[in-house]
């Protein structure tokens, strides 16, 4: 390598700061493409350091979906992690049948869920026919209710209506009685 290692060993503790296991990874594939300028050195260091961040989410990424709870209600009763331990798991002879159970008790769980969501979606169907129902027989009402006051303002309208007819015929005839009174 024509570059100081020191040099180098300097400007990677300034790229990776106090991460240790990054420097020591990046050291082999420095030496293995022997750069020239320093130009190269920082790019290994930038493959190696985004490797690295790479592994760390997947890793955190991995331990987070384990631990997260599954289902709708995130109660936290059902995780990746609870599903996948069984105590059943732990012979070591019958690896096979290790997996088919693993393979089962997904398949058993998914089940299950759906089964839930579906009790849970008829439930909630059943729920909105009745809301809908009633809904109906409310505005049943509102319209029986309506027309009955319709009815009775035209019933009140009909009765003011022949009371003026009956002033109005009350005043023709007085005015006929004042005229004839006059007239005599």
């Amino acid at each position: 390598m024509t570059l100081d290692e020191n040099e180098v060993n300097r400007y990677l503790r300034t790229l990776f700061g106090r991460y240790e296991d990054s420097l020591q990874e990046a050291w082999p594939e420095i030496l293995e493409s022997n750069p020239k300028a320093m130009d190269e050195v920082t790019a290994i260091a930038k493959k190696v350091k985004r490797r690295a961040i790479n592994r760390y989410l997947e890793q955190k990424y991995r331990e987070e979906s384990l631990q997260k709870p599954l289902g709708s209600n995130e109660d936290g009763t059902f995780t990746l992690e609870s599903i996948l331990h069984n105590p059943a798991d732990d012979e070591p002879d019958e690896t096979d049948r290790g997996k088919a159970d693993l393979y089962k008790r997904i398949v058993n769980f998914l089940i299950s869920e759906c089964l839930r969501q579906r009790i849970e979606n008829h439930e909630l169907k059943r729920k909105e026919i009745e809301l809908k129902a009633k809904r109906l027989r409310l505005r049943a009402k509102s319209l029986k209710f309506r027309k009955e006051r319709f009815e009775s303002w035209k019933q009140l309208m009909e009765e003011k209506g022949r009371q003026k007819e009956r002033q109005i015929e009350l005043r023709i005839e007085l005015l006929r009685q004042k005229i004839k009174f006059q007239g005599e």
